[in-house]
This record gives structure tokens, C-alpha cells and sequence, in this order.
């Protein structure tokens, strides 16, 4: 990347984090979190999520004995909206209880073919959707699952953990969401949630 590109872009960081135009997390949040998430991902009772778009959300698929279920990305929003701006602090016992109880949102809307596999509190209120609040949630890491016929349980672990995790998400202004598609923007974000 150009040196002065480069440098326009950490100063345009600079400015919407001094206009609160971009949320990142606290790190002893990422840290309790991404802690939740490793137990989740451990813990061979627990279904693991995949998001994959033009899927019928709430399906699921069994790698060995690991179920995997098919969302949007509500998870991220739900996750983003409850620990970071709601400050709660699901434990992974919570967590499994809502999974249990069809109670953990997976999904923005249903579609008509979708009231089979999503029960009502699969479904994202309002409040969760941070798009409808003026924000776009996005990953630092791309969190595209591998295609084909070779994809491990332990791509699935490593899909779920990227994106969940934390350490792995920020919100900004959505008048500057094109930001968050360059991967020169997203190492300033990262550099920036290290320090």
C-alpha cells in the first residue's frame, strides 16, 4: 500500500474513533468472551455455527457427532449487542441452555421456508439488529468457510471461533461501511485493539 494512502487511512481512523463512528471492544471484554467461546468450541455438545448465505437458516448438518447450524450473521450482531453495549455475561452453561431452548437468535427475519427451522426465538428482535441502529458489524478476519468436499470439523471450529470471537469484530458508522471491506483498514482496527 501506498505510504500516504496508508497514512490518510490511519487519520481517517483517528477522526470516527474520535467521532464515535467506530466501536471496539474493551479488552478484558474480548478476553471474557473469547474465553466462552473456546469452552463452546470444546464442548462436543454444543452445536457449532456456520454462516453461509442462500442457506435455509435454523438446518444443521453432523460432522462425526458435532452438529453444525446454518445462520446469518445475527450470531455476531447478538453477541456484539448483549456483551458490549448491553455489558452482560452469558457463561457458556447459559449459553448451551439457550441453544437448548431454541432461544439463541440465528436469524434477521424467516422466510416462509424457514418456519420449520426456526422457532421463535431464533429469530433476531429488533433491538439486536445494530444495522437498524445506524452500525455495520464487521470482521477483521475474513470468515469465509472452505468449500469442497475435504472441510474438517476443524474448519467449522476454526469458522465458528473467527466468527464470534470478539477480538474479531468492530461496528462502524454504516456512512463509512466501505471502510470495512479494506484489508489495509482492518490492520489499523487490528493494531489499534492490540495496543
Amino acid at each position: 500500500m501506498n505510504p500516504q494512502i496508508q497514512q490518510h487511512l490511519e487519520s481517517i481512523f483517528q477522526l470516527l474513533l474520535s467521532m464515535q463512528k467506530i466501536v471496539i471492544p474493551k479488552p478484558d471484554v474480548i478476553q471474557y468472551w473469547n474465553s466462552v467461546v473456546s469452552e463452546w468450541i470444546d464442548d462436543e455438545s454444543m452445536p457449532l455455527f456456520v454462516r453461509k448465505g442462500g442457506e435455509i437458516r435454523g438446518t444443521s448438518i453432523t460432522i462425526g457427532n458435532r452438529a453444525i447450524i446454518k445462520t446469518d450473521n445475527t450470531p455476531a450482531h447478538w453477541i456484539f449487542k448483549k456483551i458490549v453495549f448491553d455489558k452482560a455475561s452469558p457463561t457458556k452453561s447459559r449459553i448451551a441452555e439457550m441453544l437448548e431452548n431454541n432461544e439463541f437468535p440465528i436469524s434477521f427475519i424467516r422466510k416462509r421456508n424457514e418456519y420449520d427451522t426456526l422457532k421463535n426465538g431464533m429469530v433476531s428482535t429488533k433491538e439486536t439488529r445494530l444495522n437498524e441502529q445506524g452500525w455495520k458489524l464487521a470482521h477483521i478476519e475474513r470468515i469465509a468457510i472452505k468449500r469442497g468436499n475435504n472441510v474438517t470439523i476443524d474448519h467449522y471450529k476454526k469458522h465458528h471461533e473467527i466468527f464470534l470471537s470478539l477480538s474479531n469484530m468492530y461496528l462502524i458508522d454504516k456512512d463509512f461501511s466501505g471502510l470495512a471491506e479494506l484489508e489495509s483498514f482492518n490492520i489499523i482496527i487490528k493494531i489499534y485493539r492490540d495496543k
